[in-house]
């Protein structure tokens, strides 16, 4: 007789068989030896967790010679028949080559016939979610009123296929995935009664890799005893999967405790010369340093997971990292796996991303700084951030003003008042620029620039969130530094420069005063030379030594007012006539003076001039 395999020669023949599904075999048991069995169930779950091997034993359960019962008999025709898929009465059709229309429809003219010899005609309709629309629809009102004795069974694992219409019209089951403890404890009793030798180490690393499914462990345990020579170890079945081992993960974690890169790039390149997989062994560390941040919390570890059995070692491993440092490793160890998927070389992925856990600053990198913003605050508090740095300008401008006004001299006398014309003018002007200072006259902190590549990386992530257009911006821009008050971009590119400085400064400096927690502003290169230069005081005028010490007398707030020179035609007294004509010249300057013709004189005077002796 030829090899049977162990997932089908250990197949369960009857309900105390299945494992880990009480529930559903609990239900079933009862349904039968009451007689309240349903026309139609949906079995859902995982793939390997028992629904088609469940069907198969509530048909015999119902069609056994000696039933309906819980234990059936295996001998009878009926129970034979189901066992080898030739029953006349049980049909086990498979949706995902049987979907069509035409299938359904032949289906529903032989569930017209009754049984041939068992009590019940019984449809199992595996991955029954691969069904056309139009075969649902075909299948829907034979689902809802089947003749007597007939029994559908609808198995899949993706259930959301399957439609509202269907469901409802069937008692839906759900099969979970299987515990590593119980795969483990049925891998056990299959080895005793196969004759297989194994270590339980091993059996429970293979539990781990069956992922819930016991047809998937018994696949693996199938395959490692072909290739164990005498009892099956660890080591073999760590072989047969392609896995790194214990011994291997745990020296990759501890050279990174100890910053160890040379070495821990030794190490990856022999795990990889022995054929192992990158992606298996970042799956396996990351697992490794999970168990790490579950023993650094004082959690337990179940005895059956791949790393349970290292409770002690890993409680004292956990103890050379901090939590921060664990979560941030799982983080870039995740992040690495994604990455994989599309990453043109991926074992440059892989060492680059090894090489920053071993650098020096990986706690700096995950724990924030003490006045940083949580990034949870938004938008809000960058807003907010913004406009106390404006309250601060204008009152910083408003006291310089204040200032500026109070140190003005006043003047002592009347002399004070006979200002010029255009200088009571120009007051005005004065005042209202000092009160109102330009926003690129604000002058650039000079102090010494701090350069954080790791803030300026937050900084170029926390943007692309928030404006992916803002972020292109910074394509081929350099980090400046930041300063207590401005931080600095070194832009090439003059049309990027000008649309950061005109339509998307605003979003830079909030998502940068968000992340450092004090409001800053963005300078880009060519800030400084563009800001218009701060007037220069007028330098203090030079007087005479008769002249100070006329001021030093006067005391503070005294003016020297500079009158002009009378000229000596100016120093006689004009008489009133002269003062007169000199009115009258004054005002008749603007015009050219005219001279009337002797005939206008005698229009005026009348027809006739007056004699001499009249006149």
């Amino acid at each position: 007789m030829s090899y049977v395999a162990l997932y089908r020669r250990w197949r369960p023949e009857c309900f105390a068989d299945l494992v880990g599904q009480e529930h559903i075999s609990r239900t079933l048991s009862r349904a039968v030896t009451s007689g309240q069995t349903s026309h139609a169930y949906l079995f859902t779950g995982p793939r390997g967790t028992g629904k088609t091997s469940t069907a198969k034993i509530l048909a015999r359960s119902l069609n056994c010679a000696e039933g309906p019962t819980l234990s059936p008999c295996g001998h009878c025709d009926s129970c034979r028949a189901i066992g080898d898929g030739s029953s006349m009465d049980v049909f086990e059709i498979d949706a995902a080559s049987n979907r069509g229309i035409d299938e359904i429809r032949d289906l529903r003219e032989t569930v017209k016939f009754a049984p041939t010899e068992g009590r019940y005609k019984i449809y199992i309709i595996d991955e029954v979610h691969m069904l056309t629309t139009e075969a649902f629809n075909a299948l829907l009102k034979t689902l809802e009123e089947p003749p007597p004795n007939v029994l559908f069974i609808l198995a899949t694992t993706e259930p959301h296929k399957v439609p509202a219409t269907i469901q409802s019209r069937c008692q839906r089951y759900d099969f979970h995935r299987i515990t590593v403890t119980e795969i483990r404890d049925r891998l056990s009793y299959v080895c005793r009664e196969s004759g297989i030798a194994a270590a339980e180490d091993a059996l429970g690393i293979i539990a781990a890799a069956a992922d819930g499914g016991m047809r998937d462990a018994l696949s693996i345990l199938d395959q490692c005893s072909a290739l164990a020579e005498g009892e099956l170890t660890a080591e073999r079945v760590q072989e047969a999967l392609g896995l790194v081992g214990n011994t291997r993960i745990t020296q990759l974690a501890m050279q990174i405790a100890d910053k160890n890169a040379a070495a821990l790039l030794t190490n990856l390149g022999a795990l990889l010369q022995s054929g192992r997989e990158l992606k298996q062994i970042l799956s396996e560390l990351a697992l490794y340093f999970r168990s790490l941040m579950i023993a650094g919390v004082g959690g337990t570890l179940g005895a059956a997971e791949l790393y349970g059995t290292q409770e002690e070692s890993l409680r004292t491993a956990a103890e050379r990292f901090t939590q921060e440092e664990i979560m941030e490793i799982l983080r870039r160890l995740n992040e690495t796996m994604r990455e994989l998927r599309s990453a043109p070389q991926p074992r440059i992925a892989a060492e680059a991303m090894l090489l920053s856990l071993c650098h020096e600053s990986v706690q700096s990198a995950c724990m924030p700084p003490r006045d940083t913003v949580p990034a949870e605050a938004g938008a809000e508090a960058a807003r907010i951030a913004r406009l106390e740095a404006q309250v601060q300008r204008l009152t910083a401008s408003l006291v310089a003003a204040q200032r500026t006004a109070q140190e003005m001299p006043s003047a002592p006398s009347q002399k004070g008042e006979k200002k010029s014309a255009a200088a009571r003018r120009a007051a005005p002007a004065k005042a209202a620029a000092a009160k109102t200072p330009h926003p690129a006259a604000v002058p650039v902190d000079s102090a010494p620039r701090k350069l954080d590549m790791e803030l300026w990386r937050r900084f170029q992530e926390e943007l692309k969130t928030r404006n992916r257009l803002a972020a292109s911006l910074l394509s081929g821009a350099g980090y400046g530094g930041l300063t207590e008050t401005h931080f600095f971009i070194e832009q090439p590119n003059d049309m990027a420069r000008d649309y950061i400085r005109k339509r998307h400064r605003a979003v830079f400096e909030e998502v940068m005063s968000a992340l450092v927690g004090r409001p800053v502003e963005i300078v880009c290169n060519g800030d400084e030379e563009d800001a218009p230069a701060a007037p220069a005081d007028p330098p203090e005028p030079e007087y005479p030594a008769q002249v100070k010490e006329l001021l030093a007398m006067a005391g503070p707030g005294a003016q020297v007012e500079e009158i002009e020179k009378p000229t000596a035609a100016r120093r006689k007294a004009p008489t009133a006539g002269a003062e007169k004509a000199s009115g009258a010249a004054a005002e008749g300057s603007a015009y050219d003076t005219y001279e009337p013709t002797p005939d206008e004189e005698a229009e005026m005077m009348g027809d006739e001039l007056p004699n001499d002796e009249d006149t």
